[in-house]
């Protein structure tokens, strides 16, 4: 069976059955954000990977080379973000046709390393290997988290609300602005380019209230929502009113003829976190809302009633799962 008939999760399934650990010091295995290790009684190391290929990830037409390292390390850092960790350290492999000039590949670091030290991670080795044609850049992060500070996906509990930080849809609205128009100041272009993983926005969430269940928006609100309500064995609820759209993005998505909704349910990218929490955490959750830009959009439910979406008229109807296909 070819990889494009069973998708990503499939065969992220296929992996798991085959090479599964059983080690007692791996606290999470295959299928959340990242690895976690237990390294000594009271914190444990959270262990992360990502890739970033030309022409599938990323395009030099409205990409630097800057921006590509960039992008590509905050992808890195999202994921020890969405576990409750703070990075450390960073390896990096990149592959590289022969026509790429040394100076494009110190650009390429140079970005890499402006993101990494914002949040005090160092780069501390990797590899390089040429490729026939096309760029890719692989990171392996290893971070670290308090034992007791660890979220992870699988923690919904029925009846928890569902948050999430930032706005949504900008990063695609950007996209296809980039496409058709080119590269532009605009916040939105801008976000897609250059995106900021949520680290500290996650630990004041981790140290303000208790957070059951939480992942990264990295290839759609609509996918991610599924991921963890999937890994929760719960249903979920939102709410189209409740979806956090600036209107910048309603501003775009006119001009470019598309639905500010659909932007939103299937924005890649965004790296905002989506998470649950106990309703008697909402009062915690509105007293640091001039630190954490967060909004509540629906409801964890029982598995049986699936995952919905409640339109502005007040329907519900089953949500697709939409944004980024691996395969």
């Amino acid at each position: 069976m070819e990889i494009n008939q069973i998708g990503e999760f499939g065969l992220i399934e296929l992996i798991k059955k085959e090479v599964f650990s059983k080690d007692k010091q791996v606290i999470v295995n295959i299928g959340d954000d990242a690895a976690v290790i237990k390294s000594s009684p009271d914190r444990l190391l959270v262990f992360t990977t990502d890739t970033l290929v030309e022409k599938v990830h990323f395009d030099f037409r409205y990409f630097t080379f800057e921006e590509v390292g960039w992008k590509a390390m905050a992808a890195n850092l999202s994921d020890i973000a969405a576990m409750g960790g703070i990075p450390k350290y960073a390896l990096v492999t990149i592959g590289l046709p022969k026509s790429v000039k040394s100076g494009d590949v110190l650009r390429l670091y140079r970005g890499m390393h402006r993101i990494a030290s914002r949040y005090d991670c160092k780069i501390v080795g990797g590899d390089t290997t040429r490729v026939p044609k096309d760029l890719f850049v692989t990171i392996a992060l290893l971070g670290e988290v308090e034992k007791e500070r660890l979220v992870k996906r699988s923690g919904a509990k029925k009846g928890d609300l569902i948050c999430v930080t930032g706005d949504l849809g900008e990063s695609l609205a950007g996209l296809e602005y980039l496409k058709k128009y080119g590269r532009s100041k605009l916040p939105l272009v801008q976000k897609h380019l250059k995106p900021y993983p949520r680290i500290h926005e996650a630990q004041t969430l981790i140290r303000s209230l208790k957070i059951n269940s939480m992942i990264d928006i990295s290839d759609g609100l609509s996918s991610e929502l599924f991921h963890l309500a999937e890994e929760s064995h719960l249903g979920a609820v939102i709410y189209e009113e409740k979806l956090p759209i600036s209107p910048q993005c309603v501003k775009i998505a006119s001009l470019l003829n598309l639905s500010a909704l659909s932007l939103a349910l299937s924005s890649g990218e965004e790296y905002e976190l989506l998470f649950t929490i106990g309703k008697k955490q909402l009062s915690k959750l509105v007293r640091i809302k001039r630190r954490v830009k967060a909004f509540v959009i629906g409801e964890i439910v029982d598995p049986g009633k699936g995952i919905k979406i409640v339109q502005r008229s007040g329907k519900a109807a089953s949500l697709k799962r939409t944004g980024f296909v691996h395969f």
